[in-house]
């Protein structure tokens, strides 16, 4: 995933956006200072309104929120436990037992290899929508906004952002496509929300 997106994105981007628009400077916008209360009620509401919404991804909305509850609630000793070790632990142990449990017969699998593929257009889907969506907030500002960006809208942070930024030479929009990846986040979650109550069989 993060490969293809590395690897990928960046030949896309070329692609599909010519080098003058690629060049275009985003000057930085004046921003209201957001408080740690704001974001904390920010989360707590948006966490308990998409839970009341769809009740069967409420983990997923969970674990979304609570990153943010824990850093601005400045509670060091677990943000330093959960930024840490808790998420370098899993990464570890997840792709150690997926390396001891993966099999030469399941990655030789015709299906795999069809979900392979299947996930490739996925991501190749989401990168040309995410440039679309560039263009679209480059002509509705008047020409302003870097189209750049709207690769970033696919939920891969910070890979995404980071891969908009390496696109361009000279021209800042690190703070931007931020700001669309973690929209991004929040909107593949809604997705994904939504799949599952349409999708999973009701009792």
């Amino acid at each position: 995933y993060l490969g293809l997106t590395y690897g990928g994105y960046p030949y896309l981007i070329k692609l599909m956006i010519p080098e003058k628009l690629r060049a275009l400077p985003m000057p930085m916008e004046k921003t209201k200072p957001i408080t740690s209360n704001q974001k904390l009620v920010f989360a707590v509401i948006s966490c308990v309104l998409l839970s009341l919404l769809f009740p069967v991804a409420s983990p997923l909305f969970l674990s979304l929120f609570i990153g943010v509850v824990i850093r601005e609630s400045e509670l060091t000793y677990f943000f330093e436990l959960f930024s840490n070790t808790v998420l370098y632990a899993s990464t570890f142990f997840l792709g150690l037992l997926l390396g001891v449990l993966c099999e030469a017969g399941t990655i030789l699998n015709p299906i795999v290899v069809k979900l392979l593929m299947l996930g490739i257009l996925a991501l190749l889907i989401s990168g040309i929508g995410g440039i679309i969506g560039g263009y679209a907030m480059y002509y509705l500002s008047g020409k302003k906004y870097n189209p750049v960006t709207g690769i970033a809208g696919v939920s891969c942070v910070p890979t995404c952002a980071k891969v908009a930024q390496k696109s361009v030479i000279g021209v800042v929009v690190l703070p931007h496509a931020l700001g669309a990846s973690i929209s991004g986040v929040i909107t593949s979650a809604i997705f994904a929300a939504t799949f599952i109550a349409l999708l999973l069989p009701k009792q």
